[in-house]
């Protein structure tokens, strides 16, 4: 574990947020409930960036995908920090954020946004992604429907 990741693992601990360090991939995973779903975290750090990949416990059905495609790059449209990925292959759907460090220390503030931003957009958005994947309810209208 690298002097950044013990930082990191202490401010974790700071926060109370439960989390395990897998030490084969060198990787923290967590997991939050939201009102629309649980979602699972996994922060990463390298030796330029920290990177936090936040994702739904469910993965898109094939026949869904198309629309959710769609939905995502609604949903990216504008957005200012992070982007929702899909994996048209399984179906994986993510939000993903990075923050380039130049190898210096990441700032409270910043870890602190960084680690809650990704729930955040998942708790925002996932309505709208079920809707379309269960409700076959019209994209356009989900997508602003989750952004009122």
């Amino acid at each position: 574990m690298t002097e950044e990741h013990e930082r990191i693992q202490e401010w974790l601990l700071e926060k109370e947020l439960k989390h395990e360090f897998d030490e084969n991939r060198e990787i923290f995973k967590l997991g939050f409930s939201g009102d629309h779903g649980d979602v699972r975290m996994a922060i990463s750090v390298e030796s330029d960036s920290v990177r936090i990949v936040t994702h739904p416990a469910n993965k898109v059905p094939a026949a869904q995908r198309a629309a959710i495609a769609e939905a995502v790059a609604r949903a990216n449209y504008g957005m200012k920090v992070g982007c929702f990925e899909l994996d048209l292959d399984d179906g994986e759907l993510l939000f993903k954020v990075s923050h380039l460090t130049g190898g210096e220390r990441v700032d409270d503030r910043v870890l602190e946004h960084l680690v809650f931003v990704g729930p955040a957009m998942c708790e925002r958005y996932l309505p709208a992604f079920l809707s379309v994947i269960y409700g076959n309810e019209d994209v356009t209208l989900a997508v602003k429907a989750a952004e009122l």
